[in-house]
């Protein structure tokens, strides 16, 4: 017999995320004190899980969820103290030399269960799938419709007024700005992170085409001449390039003045503008619009030149404008958001992407006479572009890159790379980034494969992919709450948001495919990795965002099959 929620009870087995009633199992999210990845496993790739809590004996199993057999017997690592949690007896669970396919739970006798998990090949391709829906669900001037887990989630058609040309001292004009994603949980668009978030769609379509192509998604492009994936990029790019004015410069953001309150995309009713454009803004539209012309070409080589025409014009702008500029104090208090920096990394990044595109020597020199200095950032976000350049630069197979460069920066990437590799084997719960804690903290976990995939590009080695796998891991489940940080996928999601739709639609589970943020700010009585809230008020460690989605994408695309 199987259940609403997908599993087999006629055996008898229930998991940790379930509980039996009458013949069923029925999910009950009880705590777990095995804490792994509850999607699950490749079949050839590192799998392990963290024990906390109760006496153990040191010995584990692998359960066959079907019929409680016990496929594999392992013993846990010495016990261990985690100053980050204040735990002691935290154990790790190694059975990567476990490679059969099927549905598994994890066992430690004395202590507990954990929640299902699968071993497969594709174990990773729902959870892109999921991922990108979540993207779908942040589409901003279109009506969207999607379905989940069998839950059906619906926006109407929502700010088509995008965007009033106030700043521009014509408060009765529009400069039509529309589609895009709402950038998280608030109905803002924003230039410099909705660049930064489709550049890290990009670079996994680069890397990792063959497995993107075949993907297919729910959305209401699907099945054309250009594959889904890049459909959905191409709906973001639709709005992006409509921030670009006619000198080439590309406006900031569009938005309201004050955030809106719990409401409905299509019940966000204040006034929107278009802000004062930005070299930041302009640098970060050249960056991602110039990949964007590669990515497309094949597909569609008009659409493509189009894209390639406004990068230039961009490009232009900036060349005849080196000073960086952005609006004062006084205009930034009239719109939302952060976002808000210099331009020097931004340019570099512009520069790269110009070069890789059309071999502009210009563009070269302007990348490598200003990255003399720049060494790879681990932990990068949108205030520092210099990575998605670097990432380019040393991706690029044209000829005329200077050689000191190329190992000046290798050799950075390489030392990042080890470190992340050095954390991830260190952490009781795998996690491949130092002890540090901030806002945004699990989207730079996941912005750890791209370090990884990128020195595994130049050096294959396999380690580098196991501690993509370790990331992926932590964010799914192996981590202290023993909890899958994204919406609808994994055991025990998030299901209070800080994310608008979700809070207005109160009859539907929150919106599925949303990395929330993870845990920020503790106190001194309060650890900063305890400090995750599942509460919707609590924007800090749980609000969304299209930067931190597009992030984990990259790192599950790494994961796909490649045939």
């Amino acid at each position: 017999m199987v259940s609403a929620f997908g599993c087999d009870s006629s055996a008898g087995l229930c998991g940790a995320d379930e509980a039996r009633v009458g013949a069923e199992c029925v999910r009950s999210y009880t705590p777990t004190s095995v804490k792994l990845n509850s999607v699950g496993f490749l079949p050839d790739h590192v799998k392990r899980a963290t024990l906390s809590g109760g006496e153990s004996d040191g010995t584990f199993r692998v359960l066959r969820a079907s019929n409680s057999e016990v496929v594999y017997e392992g013993t846990a690592s010495a016990a261990l103290d985690s100053a980050e949690t204040l735990e002691s007896g935290v154990r790790t669970l190694d059975f990567s030399d476990f490679t059969e396919e099927g549905e598994f739970l994890v066992d430690a006798p004395g202590v507990g269960r954990s929640p299902r998990f699968r071993i497969a090949r594709d174990v990773y391709t729902d959870v892109v799938r999921v991922l990108m829906l979540g993207l779908y669900g942040q589409r901003c001037g279109e009506a969207v419709h999607l379905e989940h887990d069998g839950e059906e989630f619906e926006h109407g058609e929502c700010h088509t007024e995008d965007a009033w040309l106030d700043h521009y001292g014509r408060a009765d004009e529009k400069q039509p700005t529309l589609y895009g994603w709402h950038d998280a949980g608030d109905y803002g668009k924003y230039t410099n992170n909705g660049s930064f978030a489709l550049g890290m769609m990009l670079l996994a379509w680069q890397q990792f085409q063959p497995a993107l192509e075949r993907l297919e998604l729910e959305i209401p492009e699907k099945g054309g001449a250009v594959p889904d994936f890049l459909d959905e990029c191409k709906f973001q790019l639709d709005w992006l390039l409509g921030m670009q004015l006619e000198d080439g410069s590309v406006a900031d953001r569009v938005t309201t003045e004050n955030f809106d309150g719990p409401v409905s995309p299509e019940g966000s009713l204040a006034r929107r503008r278009l802000s004062p454009a930005t070299t930041t803004a302009t640098a970060d539209f050249v960056a991602v619009v110039a990949r964007a012309a590669r990515a497309f070409e094949p597909y569609d080589a008009e659409l493509a030149a189009s894209y390639a025409e406004a990068a230039a014009r961009g490009w232009a702008y900036l060349m005849a404008t080196p000073d960086d500029t952005t609006p004062g104090n006084d205009i930034r208090g009239q719109f939302t958001g952060g976002y808000w920096s210099a331009d020097d990394d931004d340019r570099g990044w512009a520069a790269a992407e110009i070069w890789e595109l059309n071999g502009d020597v210009t563009a070269l020199a302007e990348f490598e006479d200003n990255v003399v200095s720049v060494r790879m950032n681990p932990y990068f976000d949108w205030p520092d572009m210099w990575n998605m350049g670097l990432f380019t630069y040393l991706l690029s197979a044209r000829e005329g890159k200077s050689a000191e460069v190329v190992t000046s920066l290798t050799e950075s990437l390489n030392t990042n790379a080890g470190a992340l590799k050095s954390y991830a084997e260190a952490h009781p719960y795998g996690r491949p980034v130092s002890s540090q804690y901030w806002w945004g903290i699990n989207g730079v976990i996941a912005r750890s494969a791209m370090h990884l995939s990128v020195a595994n590009v130049l050096a294959p080695d396999p380690t580098n992919k196991n501690t993509i796998a370790l990331g992926l891991d932590h964010l799914l489940g192996r981590n202290y709450y023993g909890r899958s940080y994204v919406t609808g996928i994994g055991y025990d999601p998030p299901r209070e948001p800080h994310h608008r739709p979700s809070q207005a639609d109160t009859a539907t589970p929150p919106w599925p495919g949303l990395l929330v943020g993870g845990p920020s700010e503790g106190t001194d009585a309060t650890p900063v990795a305890l400090a995750w809230h599942d509460d919707s008020e609590d924007y800090r460690s749980n609000e969304i965002a299209i930067n931190w989605n597009a992030a984990m994408i990259y790192a599950a695309a790494a994961m796909l099959p490649v045939d």
